[in-house]
């Protein structure tokens, strides 16, 4: 084998950045992390797209509920 050949990761492969926020759970990290190493910056606004109009979903059947508790 020659000095040139490598059996290291390529080195456009980038490693994932850590994340500021401690109290994330590590499958909303891996899920957001693996959208964007797929999709890129257009597959990430899909994803947040999609995921303002869950949370909205959410919120309104929370507040319904608690209405409906009142």
């Amino acid at each position: 084998m020659s000095s040139s050949d490598s059996i290291d990761a390529p080195s456009d492969i980038h490693d994932q950045p850590e994340h500021s926020d401690p109290g994330l759970d590590p499958a909303i990290a891996e899920a957001v992390d693996g959208v964007t190493n797929r999709f890129g910056a257009d597959g990430l606004e899909a994803m947040i797209r999609y995921a303002e109009t869950s949370l909205a979903e959410a919120r309104a059947a929370l507040e319904e509920l608690a209405d409906s508790v009142d």
